[in-house]
């Protein structure tokens, strides 16, 4: 196999590749319930996809501050409103990634598989995280959908990325944790694999992925086995 013919695995960033847990203390800190921040998130998806509907997108900073903002109309912060809206956006910039990451991403990239990042949030906070993991140097490309015409799990969101990058969906495998994100690559005619470090069952609605795997080190271990016939 040719350089150029190496599947391009294409990781999802929130929750995919880093940790979001810590959010749940910067909502505690300025005086709300910890659970609100898994709460926020969902809210800043469901208003993403909702534009995803009418094919448009606004940045997820834009969403993530009016939801945030709405969120603490109703879960009163035990400060100023604007002040807790921007602790829980800085929070963000500042996520780890998940135990597993970097030593599944070293291997993978040792053995030879194109890595990229495709995320509904920024470009920036991705490359940020990427950086401060010490794994960042392993990724050919890290993009945001907010170069695209719409968020994930619109399916032009990722036809978008397979003509920027140049590579048929075919030969590109997304691994995202969220059931909803491989659907729509499945749609959009890429393989998929589904990191689910809980033990979840998978919704029977969505289209079965070609992989399931615990973290991203098992994703390494089965791709270096021929898992998903997409060995390098």
């Amino acid at each position: 196999m040719t350089t150029d013919d190496r599947p391009v695995l294409v990781f999802d960033v929130n929750e995919t590749l880093s940790d979001m847990r810590p959010l749940r203390h910067a909502f505690e800190e300025v005086g709300v319930p910890g659970e609100l921040a898994a709460t926020w998130f969902a809210s800043v998806l469901r208003e993403g996809f909702a534009l995803a509907v009418h094919g448009e997108a606004q940045p997820f900073s834009v969403l993530g501050q009016e939801t945030a903002r709405a969120l603490f109309t109703l879960h009163p912060p035990a400060g100023d409103v604007a002040d807790a809206v921007a602790r829980v956006l800085d929070a963000v910039q500042r996520l780890p990634l998940h135990a597993d990451v970097p030593d599944g991403v070293r291997s993978l990239a040792d053995a030879g598989f194109r890595l990229t990042a495709l995320t509904n949030g920024s470009a920036a906070t991705a490359e940020g995280l990427l950086e401060r993991g010490g794994v960042r140097q392993h990724f050919e490309r890290v993009c945001s959908v907010e170069e695209a015409p719409c968020w994930k799990p619109a399916s032009e969101a990722y036809t978008w990325a397979s003509g920027a990058w140049g590579v048929p969906p075919e030969q590109m495998l997304m691994v995202a944790v969220h059931p909803w994100d491989l659907h729509g690559a499945a749609r959009a005619g890429l393989r998929t694999a589904w990191i689910d470090r809980h033990g979840s069952p998978w919704p029977g609605y969505a289209r079965t992925p070609d992989l399931r795997v615990s973290g991203v080190r098992e994703l390494a271990a089965r791709l270096a086995a021929g898992g998903a016939e997409l060995t390098a």
